[in-house]
């Protein structure tokens, strides 16, 4: 009787797979079991897979981007405030000694403890004396939990900007919302270090343009999408948002040009919220 395609694969399958292999070697022979020839099918595949993982690409590795990438950034000619393609991709909680050094700043920011602070950052003069904007945070802003660090490569060598994502505790409200904000981070003798300092000119925009990648767009509405929710069902929440933009408002008004609260002044380049998308909240 004739036997279709289905068949005879099968009649294969059992003649190899169900039944002892004979290997011939001059005039010794060597049964493989069909229990051990399972084993080493499923050995091959999962090494094959693992090799697969390694080589095509970890969805959270570093990735090395070349300084030609960086300076195809700068040359690139983008509305900073409109979203684009993707130009340097980002890592996912991709160093643990990133994402540990980044949760104790945030721990030390709460707890308005300026002495862990000034050896966190690369200008320690701002925490030599009680700062006052660190206790007017902390007052509300009490804690900072789940941080997810979303990094892509800084100007210079071994720095990073880091898009961190966390859930607020906020005094007086009863749910948490989430928060994105931005670190500058170099890493040199010191190690890890938050840049608290004047940016130059060509980092600022490095910074900028990569935060309207798309990939990180994606992130500031996922956090805007969960916070309206959040609002819809929590009132303290609502209340809390309806007092921060009564702050900005002020704030706002405050620094016009020419203003006597600003004149004089350097900008600061920290921005105290729990709105999102906005692109320009970054922390010192």
């Amino acid at each position: 009787m004739k036997k279709n395609i289905f068949d005879r694969v099968s009649d294969s399958y059992e003649s190899f797979h169900l039944k002892e292999s004979e290997i011939r070697m001059g005039n010794d022979t060597i049964y493989i079991s069909p229990k051990l020839k399972l084993i080493l099918g499923w050995s091959l595949f999962v090494l094959c897979c693992v090799l697969a993982y390694i080589f095509v690409g970890m969805p959270s590795a570093k990735k090395n981007i070349s300084k030609a990438d960086k300076k195809a950034v700068l040359d690139e000619k983008l509305d900073v405030d409109e979203e684009h393609d993707t130009m340097i991709p980002y890592a996912k909680d991709a160093d643990k000694e990133l994402n540990s050094f980044i949760k104790k700043y945030f721990k030390a920011v709460t707890e308005c403890d300026n002495e862990t602070l000034q050896d966190m950052v690369t200008e320690p003069s701002e925490y030599n004396n009680n700062n006052e904007n660190l206790k007017k945070k902390a007052e509300f802003i009490t804690g900072y939990d789940k941080i997810t660090v979303y990094t892509k490569e800084g100007m210079e060598e071994g720095s990073y900007v880091a898009f961190v994502v966390a859930n607020l505790t906020i005094a007086g409200v009863n749910s948490s919302p989430y928060d994105i904000m931005t670190l500058y981070i170099v890493n040199g003798a010191r190690g890890y270090l938050v840049h608290n300092g004047k940016l130059s000119d060509e980092t600022q925009t490095y910074i900028e343009k990569i935060k309207g990648d798309e990939d990180i767009q994606k992130i500031y509405k996922s956090v805007e999408k969960k916070n309206t929710e959040l609002k819809e069902k929590d009132s303290s929440l609502k209340e809390f948002y309806d007092m921060i933009s009564g702050n900005n408002i002020q704030t706002t008004e405050e620094a016009k040009p020419g203003s006597e609260s600003t004149e004089g002044k350097e900008a600061s380049t920290e921005t105290v919220t729990t709105g999102a998308p906005a692109k320009d909240h970054q922390e010192p």
